[in-house]
């Protein structure tokens, strides 16, 4: 009797020592309407008239607003903008602004978008080319044209006026890009106040950023969440790991990867974003050997999208038929053809006068992330047993691998994009001109700049529009691997989320239970 007394208590002990362990190990729950998600990377810029990546343009859309903002189904509403008038012939936008103020109480003006929307077009940056549609943007950062003679304009502090080139269907969206969003005009740079529906409390850590209500921001009583806490887990594996010990309610998608190798364990779990967005392998046409069309095309040939899909990405990824992501295109081409691939091989090898040793100090270049690497071994294996020929691989920080596309120092490259309007000029567009900065391929073709030019005027548009993608994908100077189709995982924390067709995250629109 006494050895099961001492017994009992020895493991009464046992369970309160346990029980004080998990406790201590167990993170504290989050104060309420606190949501914590993860980015894989810093943003690059907070400035909206420089950013270009996805990171940083989800970071701006959540700090500053514009005359609209993005609903879940894709479609613009009014926000600064209260109203907009379109003139009969649909190249004059009158948008009337509501009285609304920055976070310091000052009011945000018609001016505040004229001299922002005209600072970008004095320094171009990777999304100056969507301005284009405006009157004379394109000869101005051309210097065809004075920034004076440009169709943007502050009528009064209440009343901003756009003119077109010609009447454009998806302008009115675009107005809800991050690179429209204006920034404030009564402050010099070194000062930050904010539009949207939050502030930055905390943002000089590396490791992270915490953002809290903007409480002067005009529609904040709809806004559900007080504090966002954002932190910066570069590795896959390592933010699974924060969300399984309840530490973030939130990752996936394009902020913060899951790892491939985990996927198969969390599947119940994994919800998808839809997303208008391509894994893609670019070509330097402006450099041996890949200026030549049958070179680019025998690499093109030999990738074997079926079995990266299949064998290779996260889940429910699509193996690229088309050149766009299929939410633009309706295109459906057999782009993985050996016999094809060695056909091209020898005509650019016979071309260029070599022979294929003289390829093998190619160099693929690809950022950080464990399934871009397994991509990268991948391609490198398929086009050895294709081709015959062994290319070098070179894994490259975010930054570096960044600055070499957009200065087109490199050979081949893996790369991505995503569509930042519901319209194929989104990236159609990019490759009208070779100093284009997303032009990471730097191709540049008369044929196709009239078709996309006629395409701006005609009746026949899409069909035109289809026909520059064609011819695109035949010129190949870069080729699709597979679009994407993003996992998530969020914890039953979050009530309601919000997303837009092209992947975007719309965390102003979260709810968390209570």
């Amino acid at each position: 009797m006494i050895y099961l007394h001492r017994t009992i208590k020895k493991i009464f002990r046992w369970v309160c020592l346990s029980l004080q362990i998990v406790a201590c190990n167990s993170p504290e729950p989050p104060p309420a309407n606190h949501l914590r998600i993860s980015f894989n990377t810093q943003p690059t810029t907070l400035d909206p008239q420089k950013a270009g990546d996805f990171i940083s343009s989800t970071m701006i859309s959540m700090i500053y607003e514009g005359l609209t903002r993005c609903l879940p189904g894709g479609t613009p509403e009014p926000a600064l903008a209260e109203s907009v008038e379109l003139s009969e012939d649909q190249k004059t936008y009158i948008f009337h602004l509501r009285k609304a103020n920055w976070s310091d109480g000052t009011p945000i003006t018609a001016y505040d978008f004229e001299r922002s929307w005209k600072r970008i077009l004095s320094s171009p940056s990777l999304c100056t080319y969507l301005f284009y549609p405006i009157k004379n943007v394109e000869k101005c950062v051309k210097g065809e044209a004075f920034l004076s003679e440009v169709g943007i304009r502050a009528l009064d502090e209440q009343t901003f006026c756009v003119e077109l080139e010609r009447p454009t269907s998806y302008f009115y969206s675009l107005t809800a890009f991050p690179s429209f969003l204006p920034v404030p005009s009564h402050l010099d740079s070194t000062e930050m106040i904010w539009s949207g529906p939050f502030c930055i409390k905390k943002g000089d850590s590396s490791s992270e950023i915490i953002l809290v209500k903007n409480q002067n921001f005009w529609n904040h009583q709809e806004i559900a969440i007080d504090e966002i806490h954002i932190s910066i887990v570069s590795d896959e594996m390592a933010a699974l790991q924060m969300f399984e010990r309840g530490e973030l309610d939130w990752i996936g998608g394009h902020l913060s990867p899951l790892p491939f190798d985990a996927l198969e364990e969390v599947k119940d779990q994994i919800s998808f974003i839809p997303s208008a967005a391509t894994t893609l392998c670019t070509f330097n046409t402006q450099t041996f050997p890949f200026y030549n069309v049958h070179l680019r095309k025998a690499f093109s040939y030999a990738i074997d999208r079926y079995q990266i899909v299949d064998h290779l990405t996260q889940a429910s990824q699509i193996p690229a038929t088309s050149l766009l992501p299929p939410c633009l295109s309706s295109q459906n081409q057999e782009l993985t053809d050996p016999i094809q691939a060695r056909h091209h091989f020898e005509q650019g090898l016979k071309e260029l006068g070599i022979v294929s040793s003289d390829l093998q100090n190619i160099v693929l270049y690809y950022k950080p992330g464990s399934m871009e690497k397994r991509l990268a071994q991948t391609l490198q294996k398929q086009w050895k047993e294709v081709l015959g020929v062994t290319i070098q691989l070179i894994q490259l920080d975010f930054k570096s691998h960044a600055h070499r596309l957009k200065n087109r120092d490199y050979q081949i490259s893996l790369a991505s994009w995503i569509a930042q309007f519901d319209d194929p000029m989104s990236i159609l567009e990019r490759f009208k001109d070779k100093a284009h900065l997303k032009n990471y391929p730097g191709w540049e073709d008369p044929i196709y700049i009239q078709l996309l030019n006629e395409a701006n005027t005609s009746d026949e548009r899409d069909v035109l529009l289809e026909k520059a993608e064609t011819y695109l994908t035949e010129a190949a100077p870069l080729t699709p691997i597979y679009h994407w189709n993003s996992p998530v995982l969020f914890s039953s924390r979050i009530t309601m989320t919000g997303t837009t067709p092209c992947g975007g995250i719309l965390f102003e629109r979260f709810h968390l239970a209570h």
